[in-house]
């Protein structure tokens, strides 16, 4: 059984969400600032021991996990390189992917109505994208995966990932009064959680802090 930390972090701003584009799975690359809070979010990591470093394979992720690993390497802390895992990407967005919400919203006022006015499964429905209960089997796979790599070897794993399929798999271990609303975890973020001996669940540590981009 897997006992330790995972530290999930959001990837850093990209291209996209600087012109607030929906991505969900198409690929876009940081801005200048995700870069940067790449760089952070791996000084902010790399006071510990991490034993894996995971990655959605869309770049904007990817990108943000390379950047943690060499700030990492430099601190002498890590000589592993990252793992792309399919199951950790964003949920796909069906008709959302690639348009400014704003645009969308103004030229389809009467698909967003409904959109917004509906349960959450049924709007993703609307959508064309992935509800919650399909991006969580194969993220939850995904989690599993890592968690058997690294049964009783010690050190923190960070896994990059996405704003949208954190939410929901936070959401689904810890209720709906994180992450309320349409709120997600900002980019480059850190959240902890960790797993003890005996517990299957995990306890919720850190909710997106955001402090070691602020200095």
């Amino acid at each position: 059984m897997f006992t330790g930390e995972i530290v999930f972090v959001r990837h850093g701003q990209s291209t996209a969400n600087a012109a607030g584009v929906w991505q969900g799975q198409l690929d876009f690359p940081l801005s200048e600032l995700g870069r940067e809070q790449a760089r952070r979010a791996g000084r902010a990591l790399a006071g510990s021991p991490v034993a894996g470093v995971y990655t959605s394979p869309l770049l904007r992720a990817s990108q943000t996990a390379e950047g943690i690993v060499r700030e990492l390497s430099a601190a002498g802390g890590y000589g592993n390189g990252v793992v792309d895992l399919p199951g950790l990407m964003e949920r796909s967005g069906g008709m959302f992917e690639g348009r400014v919400w704003a645009e969308f919203q103004q030229e389809n006022p009467g698909l967003i109505e409904k959109f917004m006015s509906l349960p959450e499964a049924e709007a993703w429905r609307l959508a064309g994208a992935e509800d919650d209960a399909q991006l969580l089997v194969r993220f939850e796979a995904a989690i599993s995966e890592i968690q058997a790599r690294h049964a009783g070897s010690g050190g923190s794993i960070v896994v990059v990932s996405h704003g949208g399929v954190l939410r929901a798999y936070l959401r689904h271990l810890f209720g709906e009064e994180v992450l309320t609303g349409t709120r997600r975890a900002p980019n480059a973020s850190l959240t902890r959680m960790s797993w003890s001996t005996g517990s299957g669940h995990p306890l919720l540590v850190d909710l997106a802090l955001t402090g070691h981009l602020e200095e």
